[in-house]
């Protein structure tokens, strides 16, 4: 039986995405063109994580903002991004 842990279902999620053309179609629609910290990188990482954590609302997943537990996630989802890049 496989061991599900959250870095693979991260690589689950992330594979069917070509993070090549999300970073064109970001450059492209210049998404991240009137941002200063909320890019469409760090959207989707906390997108992904209000879905591991079943985060209920905008409002408590404002509130996990500043919880350490967040941080050690987005540094887990930040290694999956870099060895997608790698592959």
């Amino acid at each position: 039986m496989d061991k599900i842990t959250r870095k693979t279902s991260f690589r689950q999620w992330f594979s069917p995405i070509n993070l090549q053309l999300f970073e064109e179609q970001v450059k492209t629609l210049k998404l991240d063109f009137y941002t200063k910290k909320l890019t469409m990188e760090s959207f989707l990482k906390l997108l992904l994580f209000a879905q591991l954590e079943e985060i209920e609302s905008l409002h408590a997943l404002s509130d996990c903002l500043f919880d350490d537990q967040l941080q050690k996630v987005f540094i887990l989802i930040q290694s999956v991004f870099l060895s997608f890049h790698d592959d």
